[in-house]
This record gives C-alpha cells, structure tokens and sequence, in this order.
C-alpha cells in the first residue's frame, strides 16, 4: 500500500470525525485500494484520465451502496432495477445511502424534458389546474365553474328589493317548434316560460314557427332580495341547473328605481353559452402531455414531426421539370422520371404542370402540393415517404433519413398539450407559453404572481415550490434552458446539472452523493455557483464525493484524493489525499503541481492573426453573416483559417449553435456529403479555402461492445495482414478474413466473439461471466494457434498502446497509429477495450489521433471541429491535447474548437466570444480577437476570467 494511503488511514482512526473507509477495492484498475472518505464533507477525486477516479467512485462507492440498497428490498422488487455489476472490494464500512449522478448523457425518450425530469411540470399542472382561468378558445370569453352556492352568494350581492328571476336554458337559437321543451317545463311544474325574450304562462305560449331559431327558457322562480330568500334562491338555482341539459343558469334582475333589466349566465360546468363549446372537468391531468386527455391530438404529446421540411427538399424558384425536387436531383433518369410522373396529379389539383414555376403558386396550393393526402393525388411528402419505405438501397435510404428533420406541430405550436391545456390560463399565459420561458424568466415571472382569496391560500405552497426549484436550477448556470427542453438534447454535463437541481429540491440528508465531473460543459463564470450548490447539499447533512479536473472545485473542497500515479495500468492507486494546501504541497502530486503554478499548460509560439484595430480580420477567413439558429441574433462572424480559433462563451450563448448546428451541416453540403439542414443563415463565404471537414465529437467510436480501439483506428487489419502472412497461417491455410472475432471463421462458438457470457439473474444484477471456452480471448483454439512475435491475436489486442508501440516499432504503418494516440495521452488504453466503455474525452481523442495518423498528401487543408474536447481530461492531459492542436496547425490545418477551459483557450491564436448570457440573453458575438485582447471586452465574461 502506498505511504498516502497508510498515513490516511491512521489519521482517520485517531479522528472523531464520520468515515466511509473503502478497504481492497480491485475494480477494473484499482489496486487493492484502501482509502478514507470524511462524511459530510465536499471531498474530490482528481487524478490523471484512466487513473482510477470513476473506478473508486461510481464502480466501487456507488455501485456498493446501490447494492446494500437494493438487497434491503423484497426479492419481487429487485427484478424492476437495474443493476450495476457487483463492486470487487473486500468491505466498504461507514457508508450512507448513495445517490450517483453520472457525465454520461442518458437514453431518455423525446417525452422527456426539464421539467418533467425536475418534477416542476407537475407542479405547474397543479397550479394551472387550481387557480388558472380557463377561457373559451372559440370566442376567447372567460368561463368560470360554479356551485349552485356560489352562484346563490353572487346573486344575494345585488341591491335590496332588487327583482330577480331563475331562468334554465332548454334550447338556445334552435330551430324547430320545440314541444319537448315546453312538456319538459309542464312535467317540473314550472308555470312560466320565456320564449325569445318574451315571457309566457305555459298555456299560453303562441305557436311556435319550426322553420325560424328559438331560445326557450324555463323560469325556475322570481325572487325580491332580501333578507331570508337564501334557501328559496338555492333551491331555484339547483332547480335550474337540474332542468337545464348544460348546467347553465340564467339571472336576469330588476335593480330597483330602474326599468332595464339585466342579466348574467353562470354554469357549474366548463362551457361557453356564446359558442356551444363545453370542458371536461379542469385537473391536473389535462395540461400533462403524457396523458391522452392533456396532450395535443395532432403530435400526441412530441410537440413536432419528424418530417420531411418544405425548404429542405424544394427549390420553390425552379419548375419540378428543373429541378426543384431537390431530394429527387442525384437520380438515374428512369427512377426520376417514375417520381416525376407520380407527382403530376398533385400539381393538377393546384392548376400547375411540370413546367410551372413553383413560386407561382400561392400558399395555399404549395401547401397543397407538398402536404395533400388524397392516395389518387399524393403531395411530395407522401411521395418522398412511400420511396423511403420501398428502395433498396440502404444509401437512399439514409439520404432520405438525413432530409428529415424535426418541424413543430402546427396545431399545439409546439406546446405539446391540448387545446383545452391552451385555453386556461395564469397572469394571461397558458402552461405552454410557461414552458417556453428561460428558467431565469419563469423564476421572474412565478415571483410577480397575486392572488387573492382562496386562491391565494391555494397557490401559495405551490408558488414557493417551483420558486425552489427553479432557484437551484439557476444557482447551478442551467438558468437559460427552458422547462419545454426536451431531456435529450441536453449535454451530459447540462443533464447532471439537472438532475443535481431536483435531487437538492426534493430535501434529502445523510446521503452519499456521487458526482462525475459536474462542471463538464460550465463556463469558469459558473463554477462558483456550482460550488455553492455542492455546498449546499454539503451543509444539509449529506456526504459529497465528486470526480473533478477543475481546479476551482478542487481548490474549494474539504479533502481532496488524487488516483494515479499514472494512467491505466499504472494507476489504481491513492498517490495522495488531504486537504487541497496539503495536495499543493506534496512533491508526489502531479494535481498539486498544476494548482501551486509550479507546472502550467504552456501555450506554443503565438501566430498573429492579421487585424485592424477594431479586430476586423483581414486574412484568409470562412465568413458567416446572418446567423440566426436558435437563439442567434443574425451573427456576422469571421473565422480566420490556419490559426488555432476557439469559441467560447457562457453556457447557451450559441457556441454549438454558430457551429455545430450552422456551420458544419453547411461545409457538409458544400462537399455534397449528406447533412441535416443547417440552422438559419444569410451566406457563408470562403469555403473554397478548405479541402475536407474532419468533425471530431463525443460520440462513441462504436455502440456494441465488438467495436474497439483496434478496429476503429484500423490497427485490427493490419495485425490481420501480418498474422496472415505468417508460416503457420500459411501451413493452416488461413487468409486474412481468418483474423477477426466478427466472423465464424475466427470467433470463439460459445461466445461469439464476445469474450464474456450474460447470465440474467432476475432480482440480482445481471452478471457477465468470462466465456470458459476461450477464457476471454474472443477467438477460437485454431485461430489462436497462429502467433507474430511470440504472441497470438488475442495476446497482441491485450496490449496496452504504449506496450504495442514497442513492440510494433518496426512496422511504420502501425507505429504511426500508436505513437499519435500515445501523444494524445491515450497510452494506457488497452487495443481491444470496447467502444462502450470509453469516455467522451476518450472517444475523441481517439478520433483526433485517427486523423492525426492519415498520411494523406492531396488533402492539405482540413478543417478540424472539435466540441469541447478537454471533457475528463486532467490539466498534464490537457498540456499534450494543446501540443497536438498546435502541431496540426503547423502541418497548414484549420482548428475551430468549442472550448470552455481557459487554459486551452489561452493558447489560442483567436477567440470568438459569444454572449453575454445564455438563451435569450446571448446569441451574440461579444469580442472577435487574440486572447490577449480578450478582457478590452467589458461584457466579455470570458475575458474577465482570463
């Protein structure tokens, strides 16, 4: 055990304070670990990437408490959770219930959003459905409910000997002679009636003319107000709501010294009398989208379509004849021809031919032609779908995949609920338009609600919730996200945030929380409020256990424990734990090092980008004008090529947006390479200066668990060709399609390449066995007999990179491959580690060192778009990341990345900062310069943590 770890232990047994004592963890790379965790306490652990740190805490620390959990419930309820597979520790003593919130973006379905995820949804449909006035979406006139008591008090308001009558509706503006109605009135007793406005004994009303629109009235009572008519007015009221078909209630009185009478309809139930258009009863469940009764009936709750766009796959100033199909433009001339043809039906329901320019057509008819359903003359959308349901060919068919695209329902716009949700309202807004506010503009918009009354009483303990909420959502810089933000569109950091927010709103204490790297995603101008709200579950009695590279967190926890010393297999180990002054101190610490200033992330020879003084660029540049996805406001942007550039800004200022969503999608279809549309944009200029797009995300390189490094950077196929080449292969008569763990040829039979088994166990976690015919090794016993170097296949893919390096040195092709992701810092990864397992930073690392290896002489200018890739990196990780950055421009490449960390953002040769805040508040370009020139920019926020 390291010295650390043995000096930890006994400062723990000779504290008072609680401890969570981990003793000989061994999960994936930890060395039987041991190690004291203070309870009640902000504690980080931080390392180098691969060290070990989500090892100790999710893998061993969650997944123990998860199960001392989970096997204090019934065996019937253990089957309905998933499990994390069992830690391999010898004991964990001292630990509190645990609560993991992992990086890792969750696979929630579009019905999931911010709201529902932080339950303030459904505390909003309780106050929407307790105080909100529901309105009539026909004439837009108020409509109350209310009780025949209510409608007594309402009533007794009048003034003294004021004249009152009872009437009950039996049929308003109908034609016909209506004789039902008059029994009706006969059969209760009633002796008067009113017929249009006229009022008549029962036996004398005159003949009624069936072909005109009567209204008929019954009248229940005629009352003088005054003292002691109260029950005689509620027994007329409750005669008349009886009578009456829909529960409405007519009063017309006679104030007195006065000749006009008045009159006023009430009705116990949800409708409008002026439009015929009647409610079921308001609850919270009409205004859920998840419910059949609250959710629109058009998009049943998605609030858009995944549908073919009108814009995307028409050119409306070219005739069908030219060319404005845009989806049919690359096809042979038959199947264009077949299509074409089909589509003429259509065009002669618009009055229109082959030959007629589409802009000719008014709205109407466009939309007529694009959308009609009728099967004998299908729109261009039935078209484009019946081709994408028949071809065979699996490229159409993803050339049609990518025409498609989210549009908003028409009919809900967007607000995924019912018009009956629609139509209720608080402070003039319905629960949709709630849902679309910022979370910074809702918290503004619940504090400066009154009600009086009753209502008052109702909506207080509501109102205090959601205020609640929404303030921790805010205190952790989620505050420009908007309740309606479907759960997955957000990015693993924003999702954590989230679930941070709602695990702090529900109140919980003396609980473990485990965290994985919460700041993933959140500008340096945010980190201090996230600590606040670290703290926050800190001093309400709950342990906090977060995995964290930022040196603010790090700086402001209680006890801090560094995993390492190296990465992979050399790591798993406690290099050092104190308090971060301690950890600053220790010579042992490479975390230390990076905090006390003693090693920084240097920044490379500056290369000037040409300017004037306003910063205008005046170089080679890719130039964007009117911008406007999202929440862009019509940016203009110059992004100078050759350079270093990063775009930076707080979090929802439109980065991703200007690029990911704009930018990219554009250069794809620039290139002719398949694309969604692009966000909205006047023009980009000057991409005939770059010569390939290379986007490098956080995407997994593979998603089933036979994708690994080895595959997806190419090194597999050239062991193949070198195992095939041998004497033995050769003898065997084994070809190169022998050497893979994808085929029959080559797999293990009982495993099938897999290396593992899965055993269902029901109400205990799955477990994944090591196959027991190939002990792991993938491949089967003839396979494995071939060996290069002394070592078989599986033997070679068990090789660690920089253990491959050595032992491939000879061999350029495959030296070149390692050496770049040994220089990304990727050197303990193992060449057969699955895709799944791999993280985010990991993934595109991987990617980048793939690009990085390509020997390719007639691409010289790329463009390189990498999204946030310090994700999990430590700053001596970092510190090689920005190398391999710098040397792709020296090599004449063009790097834009999105970027929150200030030291990559220091080495930068140009910054674009968006802002100044997030949502509505950004979607701005605040300052366009060096970083060095950065904080000249009073509303740059970037600039002042610079």
């Amino acid at each position: 055990m390291p010295t650390a770890n043995r000096q930890s232990e006994t400062s723990a047994s000779q504290g008072t304070e609680p401890q969570i004592r981990i003793v000989g963890a061994r999960t994936h790379n930890l060395k039987n670990t041991s190690v004291q965790i203070p309870r009640q306490k902000l504690v980080t652990i931080t390392g180098r990437s691969g060290s070990g740190k989500s090892s100790l805490a999710i893998d061993t620390l969650f997944a123990e408490g998860q199960r001392q959990y989970i096997e204090s419930l019934s065996i019937y309820s253990r089957q309905f959770f998933s499990q994390l597979p069992r830690a391999n520790v010898d004991r964990i003593e001292g630990l509190q219930p645990t609560l993991a919130l992992a990086q890792h973006r969750s696979h929630a379905n579009r019905r999931s959003t911010v709201g529902t995820i932080t339950e303030i949804y459904d505390f909003l449909r309780l106050l929407m459905a307790r105080v909100g006035t529901v309105h009539c979406y026909g004439c837009g006139a108020p409509i109350q409910q209310q009780t025949p008591q209510q409608i007594r008090d309402r009533i007794l308001e009048l003034p003294e000997r004021s004249k009152v009558m009872i009437l009950s509706p039996l049929a308003i503006d109908k034609v016909g002679v209506h004789q039902d109605a008059l029994k009706q009135v006969r059969k209760e007793g009633l002796v008067r009636v009113r017929v249009d406005g006229q009022i008549y004994d029962i036996d004398q009303v005159p003949v009624i003319d069936g072909k005109q629109k009567h209204t008929i009235e019954a009248i229940a009572d005629r009352i003088i107000v005054r003292e002691g008519i109260e029950g005689r007015l509620l027994e007329a009221i409750e005669n008349a709501n009886r009578i009456s078909s829909d529960g409405q209630v007519i009063c017309c009185w006679l104030p007195p010294d006065t000749s006009d009478w008045q009159e006023k309809l009430y009705s116990t139930r949800y409708a409008c009398p002026q439009c015929d258009i009647h409610y079921s009863e308001v609850q919270p469940r009409t205004f859920s989208f998840n419910n059949p009764l609250g959710a629109c009936q058009s998009c049943l709750g998605l609030g858009s379509f995944v549908q073919f766009p009108a814009a995307g796959v028409i050119d409306r100033t070219k005739s069908v004849s030219d060319g404005a199909v845009i989806a049919w433009a690359r096809m042979t001339k038959s199947a264009s021809k077949k299509w074409l043809n089909a589509l003429v039906p259509a065009l002669s329901l618009v009055n229109a031919d082959l030959d007629t320019p589409l802009s000719a057509l008014s709205t109407e008819q466009f939309q007529t032609l694009f959308d009609n359903r009728d099967k004998a003359a299908p729109g261009l959308t039935q078209l484009l779908e019946r081709e994408l349901a028949t071809t065979p060919s699996e490229d159409r068919q993803l050339e049609l995949e990518s025409l498609k695209s989210d549009c908003v329902c028409s009919a809900c716009d967007g607000s995924r609920v019912s018009q009956q949700a629609r139509s209720v309202f608080v402070a003039d807004h319905h629960i949709g338009q709630l849902l679309n506010f910022s979370i910074l503009e809702l918290n503004q918009f619940i504090g400066q609600l009154i009600f009086t009354g009753l209502d008052d009483e109702i909506s207080e303990p509501l109102i205090a919730e959601i205020k609640h909420r929404l303030n921790f959502l805010a205190s952790v810089g989620v505050g420009y996200l908007t309740l309606a933000r479907s759960g997955p569109t957000l990015s693993g950091g924003e999702q954590q945030r989230v679930r941070l927010a709602s695990s702090i709103g529900s109140g919980v204490t003396s609980v473990c929380f485990v965290l994985d790297e919460p700041s993933t995603g959140l500008h340096a101008s945010d980190t201090d409020r996230l600590i606040g709200t670290l703290r926050t579950l800190q001093t309400t009695g709950n342990s906090v256990v977060v995995v964290e590279h930022d040196d603010a967190i790090i700086r402001a926890s209680d006890h801090v424990i560094e995993m390492g010393p190296a990465a992979g297999q050399g790591g798993g180990q406690v290099v050092v734990a104190g308090t971060p002054d301690e950890i600053c101190q220790s010579a042992e610490s490479i975390t230390g090092q990076y905090l006390s200033g003693s090693k920084n992330v240097h920044r490379p020879q500056p290369r000037p980008v040409e300017h004037s003084a306003d910063f205008t660029i005046a170089s080679e540049t890719i130039s964007i004008r009117g911008a406007a996805g999202n929440n862009l406001q019509n940016v203009d942007v110059d992004i100078p090529l050759n350079r270093l550039c990063v775009v930076s800004g707080v979090s929802g200022s439109g980065k991703s947006t200007l690029i990911t969503q704009t930018l990219v999608p554009a250069i794809k279809d620039h290139f002719e390479l398949t694309a969604p549309a692009p966000a909205a944009f006047d023009s980009i200029e000057g991409l005939e200066h770059i010569d390939h797009l290379v986007v490098v995300n956080q995407k997994p390189i593979g998603r089933t668990p036979r994708a690994c490094v080895a595959t997806f950077c190419g090194l597999l196929d050239e062991f193949r060709t070198l195992f095939a080449a041998t004497k033995t292969a050769k003898r065997l008569g084994f070809g190169k399609s022998r050497f893979t763990f994808n085929t029959k040829a080559g797999w293990c039979p009982a495993c099938q390449g897999l290396g593992h088994r899965k055993i269902d166990m029901t109400f205990m976690p799955d477990v994944f066995v090591q196959c027991d015919v190939c002990s792991g090794r993938r491949f089967n016993l003839q396979t494995l007999q071939v060996k290069f170097g002394g070592r078989s296949l599986a033997e070679v893919l068990d090789l660690a990179v920089d253990e491959a390096l050595v032992a491939f040195d000879g061999f350029s092709r495959i030296r070149s491959v390692l050496k770049t992701l040994s220089e990304v810092g990727l050197g303990y990864l193992k060449l057969g580690q699955s895709a799944t397992t791999l993280s985010g930073g990991e993934a595109q690392r991987i990617k980048l060192a793939r690009e990085l290896a390509v020997s390719d002489t007639e691409i010289r200018k790329k463009l390189f778009v990498l999204d946030e890739p310090t994700v999990g990196l430590h700053s001596a990780d970092i510190a090689l990341l920005v190398k391999v950055l710098d040397r792709l421009v020296q090599e004449g490449h063009s790097l834009i990345v999105i970027e929150h960390n200030l030291d990559v953002i220091r080495c930068a040769d140009w910054v674009i900062d968006l802002g100044p805040g997030g949502g509505s508040a950004g979607g701005q370009v605040i300052a366009a310069c060096p970083p060095n020139r950065l904080s000249e920019f009073a509303d740059s926020v970037t600039g002042k943590f610079l």
